[in-house]
């Protein structure tokens, strides 16, 4: 994140509702940093977008009203389009530091994509941005998951022009829908190949984070959505490492969304959660942290 970023200002969710939002980030880019020093039960949330929550104000983020609800030290750091690497950097670069009890690690079905370029560039989720990967070896790497047609899109607008004609084309004469990795993950699962190889780098990453995690720290996963097979990939990486998972405050989420009420739960973009929805998720959250603070 953006070292002391701040916005205050107004949002909408995706019901149309107007909000204030007054958000602010620390030097580091967290968006809760407690006292390493204190004698409290320190939490270390670490995540993503729905981590780094810009669409809430800070004492309306999830981590926080966890925080305030069991009287514990909070530290948050997200940031948007981050893969598990990259998160696995923040938390080695920081656990020694703020001595956490536990780790409250979140993801959502889109870190297969951000952990492994070939799957990446085959989906229609694209972060497109250099960043560091996994070698088989256990190396890290840097690559731009783009290929050679997509970098070619990026300068030259004739490219551009005939992909849309020839989609188009397939669609519109041939009654071909356009097909993007997601829905080959959905429907084959681990049979298709580039998703089989992210989960794969996605256990080795794991494997370092079980490795790092100093003694006596413990860990507990949940997921920001319910996306299948990758929902129950993550349910069964964190189980084979030996930490904790709950799917529950996703399932609340959806829900509450889809339940009689129909309440509004996301922001405008329709995937991260407005205040009611980091509500629910601490609320689901709250449980499942005790219970492992009290292990």
């Amino acid at each position: 994140m953006t070292p002391d970023y701040s916005f205050s200002g107004n949002m909408t969710d995706q019901g149309g509702q107007r909000y204030s939002v007054d958000l602010h980030y620390n030097e580091n880019g967290f968006k809760a940093f407690g006292d390493t020093a204190s004698l409290l039960p320190k939490v270390f949330f670490i995540g993503d977008s729905y981590t780094a929550c810009i669409e809430v104000s800070n004492e309306k983020s999830f981590f926080n009203m966890v925080g305030d609800s069991l009287g514990v030290a909070i530290f948050a750091y997200g940031h948007a389009g981050f893969g598990t690497l990259q998160e696995y950097m923040v938390f080695d670069k920081w656990v020694d530091i703020i001595k956490p009890d536990l780790v409250v690690w979140e993801v959502c079905s889109n870190d297969f994509i951000d952990n492994h370029a070939p799957l990446e560039m085959v989906c229609g989720y694209k972060v497109g941005e250099r960043r560091p990967y996994l070698g088989k070896g256990g190396e890290v790497f840097y690559r731009r998951p783009l290929s050679i047609w997509q970098k070619a899109k990026e300068v030259m607008q004739f490219y551009v022009w005939l992909e849309k004609r020839w989609v188009g084309m397939k669609e519109h004469v041939f009654g071909i829908e356009p097909r993007f990795g997601e829905y080959y993950v959905s429907t084959l699962n681990r049979k298709f190949k580039p998703f089989d190889e992210a989960v794969e780098a996605t256990e080795h990453i794991f494997k370092l984070i079980k490795l790092r995690k100093p003694e006596g720290t413990k860990m507990l996963g949940f997921s920001a959505d319910s996306y299948q097979p990758q929902l129950g990939e993550f349910n069964r990486i964190f189980e084979q490492a030996g930490f904790s998972f709950t799917a529950v405050p996703t399932e609340a989420i959806d829900v509450a969304s889809n339940g009689p009420d129909k309440i509004t739960m996301r922001a405008a973009d329709g995937y991260h959660w407005n205040e009611a929805g980091h509500r629910v998720i601490a609320n689901s959250l709250i449980p499942f942290i005790k219970a492992e603070l009290e292990k």
